[in-house]
């Protein structure tokens, strides 16, 4: 016991922070980060734009930004402006933009690459197109749907976001 007692007391040492360069540069980006998240920077987000000639109308809601490897929805709508029925509406989706993405899946199924035919569309009517995509690439995609009936066509451009 007498011993311990004879042990001398550790210095008083007064704390102080002392970073290397790399850390003051890093802490505050690693600190930005949960905050950027907090305010929705990282989320998804869908977006709505339309075209219009003299017989379409055409509207596309598509993932505007989304993570990659996740799962979005991209649907279209077609409608009839005319006073008369259409045989065939072809709608074709940007074969660049649909590469990007793996297991891209349409309802009502494309039978040529990309391509979905729309038959007998009655005047004022719409027909609904969805195409399932699945982030493969990260990076900016940029596409373009033609909605085409006869001579006429209605062309909607859009983009999507993909990130990591």
């Amino acid at each position: 016991m007498e011993a311990e007692s004879e042990l001398p007391q550790p210095p008083s040492i007064e704390p102080k922070l002392q970073l290397t360069r790399k850390q003051w540069i890093g802490f505050p980006i690693m600190l930005a980060i949960p905050i950027i998240a907090l305010f929705g920077l990282f989320g998804e987000r869908t977006a709505l734009t339309r075209a219009k000639s003299a017989s379409l109308e055409v509207a596309v809601s598509y993932p505007e930004k989304f993570r990659y490897r996740q799962v979005q929805p991209l649907h279209l709508s077609v409608r009839n402006l005319s006073a008369q029925q259409l045989d065939t509406i072809t709608v074709s989706v940007d074969t660049a933009y649909i590469s990007r993405f793996s297991s891209v899946r349409f309802d009502p199924p494309a039978k040529k690459a990309y391509a979905i035919e729309l038959t007998d569309v009655k005047p004022m009517e719409s027909r609904y197109i969805a195409v399932e995509l699945w982030g493969q690439d990260y990076g900016v995609h940029r596409g373009t749907i033609v909605a085409r009936a006869g001579t006429d066509s209605a062309v909607v451009r859009f983009r999507t976001f993909v990130f990591p």
